[in-house]
């Protein structure tokens, strides 16, 4: 077994401080079988874990229930799937902090793995109607709780709601695994049947992404309210950075029409979030004034839209075996449906339990409009019902929150990468999370950083850091996007930088599906971008080789 890069274990192990004040053990796939989220103990490193850019802010306490969803769901999925070499995820916490690895396996027989291989292979035939079935009834699930709004309610009420729209988000990451763990695999048995006719994995990601997909449907609708915005003589409020810029677009009659095609887009896309998961960050409906900050980058920077939507290309001069294989890969295309789903689950299936959270402190007088994201399942049931108040529970949710706040000021420092690596593969943690944990990014000159190259082709520019979407205004012109990871929610800005470098990913990742998309230099993997690359330091990020050189250091000088 080959070990992961030494950790400062003091920055994850903090003394006294294992877990969030007066809290429960954490649970989730516990109580459905399988291994549930624990806290991160030493005796944990005798695996790999990897630190989860989905939560980079970290998670609440009522967050914790819907990570333990998220684990529930792949666990359940690689069960049953019969093939994967994991057990699906695991999770541990790090303070509010997540790191994501593989649960061991389940021993299965080899006739019953032929068999789900035999299945597996056959699932083009039949994903696409699956999946437009499956994501029709999460739509209606959630439209159906979206039309229910809680607010105002007694809590006993929103006790009911918060209970249905735990339930429905639980079902939505059993959906969402029990596709990806067979695309992902039958994804995997089509390239190496690719590979054996003579077409390799760039080819077959560059067919499978000149598909469309419903991520870019949205960014250009974006693009579209921006060339308007420009075209009704609105672009000057834009480039004013003075405050909410909503007030001041009702402000002007000018705006009429304009705002008339914005509340209609909101209408139809306001329910997503900048965030997957995370209770605190509110949807597009609920703060549009991030939607405008969007547009507001876009119309400053003259970012150019997306490609125009068209059908598949599949390349000229292959054999009429690579080009059926291609069109197999098409049917059950794991490119597109890793941006679709996102829209319906990663940023919409926890809203309603936010909605519901923010409902029940209104009704429950409690001291602050959060509050209850500060309370555990349990507690949040209690209160509901009316057997705990604030009295009882005021003293622990700002103890919690004080907590939340004093680990998320640590998450720069923490290790992308804890433990040892034992060689199993999982195809998710592999395909979104990191390619080969056991590649050495340490050889060469010590100015370049090495990871998987992503999107090929070879830029340089200045960095800008974002270490959330709360940095995504501060982007410019020409920078070179550094992050730990990407959310749809960036995409319309990846017309605006010259590459992008990412801590975690492998080629299946959002940063690298966008990087293709508007044809900029991509490298993902690299661990230590973020913890190395300053604000304004100039670099030249090849995504060919998979390199980040350091070239100059930012001016510091006063």
């Amino acid at each position: 077994m080959a070990a992961a890069p030494p950790a400062d274990r003091a920055s994850v192990f903090p003394a006294g401080e294992p877990w969030y004040p007066h809290a429960p053990r954490p649970t989730g796939a516990g109580r459905r079988g399988g291994e549930p989220p624990a806290v991160l103990r030493p005796a944990d490193l005798e695996r790999s874990w990897h630190l989860d850019f989905h939560y980079p802010r970290g998670v609440v306490p009522l967050g914790t229930a819907l990570v333990g969803d998220v684990v529930a769901g792949a666990q359940r999925a690689a069960r049953r799937l019969r093939l994967a070499e994991s057990g699906g995820l695991a999770v541990r916490f790090a303070g509010p902090h997540v790191y994501i690895g593989s649960a061991p396996a389940v021993a299965v027989p080899e006739r019953e793995r032929a068999k789900a291989r035999a299945l597996t292979r056959r699932y083009p035939a039949v994903f696409p109607g699956r999946w437009r079935a499956a994501r029709a009834a999460l739509e209606r699930e959630l439209d159906a709780l979206r039309r229910s709004d809680p607010a105002g309610l007694p809590p006993a009420e929103i006790g009911a709601y918060l209970r249905r729209a735990r339930a429905v988000h639980a079902a939505a990451w059993r959906v969402h695994f029990a596709f990806m763990y067979r695309l992902l695999s039958c994804h995997e048995m089509l390239r190496a049947e690719l590979a054996e006719a003579g077409v390799d994995e760039h080819t077959l990601i560059a067919v499978l992404q000149s598909a469309d997909n419903r991520v870019l449907e949205v960014d250009r609708k974006l693009h579209a309210l921006a060339a308007r915005a420009r075209a009704d003589g609105l672009a000057p409020l834009f480039e004013r950075d003075d405050g909410p810029l909503l007030p001041r677009l009702a402000a002007r009659p000018a705006a009429r029409d304009w705002l008339g095609a914005f509340t209609g887009f909101l209408a139809e896309h306001g329910h997503r979030a900048d965030a997957m998961s995370d209770l605190t960050v509110p949807s597009w409906e609920e703060d549009p004034e991030q939607v405008l900050s969007l547009l507001r980058r876009i119309i400053l920077g003259r970012v150019p839209p997306p490609r125009p939507p068209g059908a598949p290309a599949i390349p000229p001069g292959l054999t009429g075996r690579a080009r059926e294989l291609l069109r197999e890969a098409l049917r059950a295309n794991v490119v597109c449906w890793n941006e679709d789903h996102n829209l319906v689950i990663e940023m919409r299936a926890h809203l309603p339990v936010r909605a519901g959270a923010l409902a029940l402190a209104a009704a429950t007088g409690a001291p602050a409009p959060d509050e209850v994201l500060f309370l555990f399942p349990e507690e949040v049931d209690r209160l509901a019902a009316g057997s705990a108040d604030w009295a009882d529970l005021a003293e622990r949710t700002a103890a919690r929150r004080a907590y939340y706040h004093r680990w998320h000021a640590l998450r720069a420092g923490l290790p992308r990468l804890l433990g040892t690596s034992t060689g199993l593969h999982d195809p998710v943690v592999s395909g979104v999370f990191c390619a080969d944990p056991l590649r050495d990014r340490t050889a060469g000159p010590p100015a370049v950083l090495h990871g998987l190259g992503v999107s090929g082709g070879v830029a340089r520019g200045r960095v800008r850091l974002v270490r959330s979407p709360d940095g995504l205004p501060d982007l410019r012109p020409g920078e070179v996007l550094v992050c730990e990871a990407t959310t749809p929610t960036w995409t319309p800005l990846f017309g605006l930088v010259a590459a992008c470098v990412c801590d975690t990913g492998g080629m299946l990742t959002h940063a690298a599906v966008i990087s293709r998309e508007y044809g900029i230099p991509c490298v993902c993997d690299v661990r230590t971008a973020t913890a190395t690359l300053r604000d304004g330091d100039e670099v030249e990020v090849d995504g060919t080789r998979g390199t980040v050189t350091l070239l100059a250091r930012a001016d510091r000088s006063p």
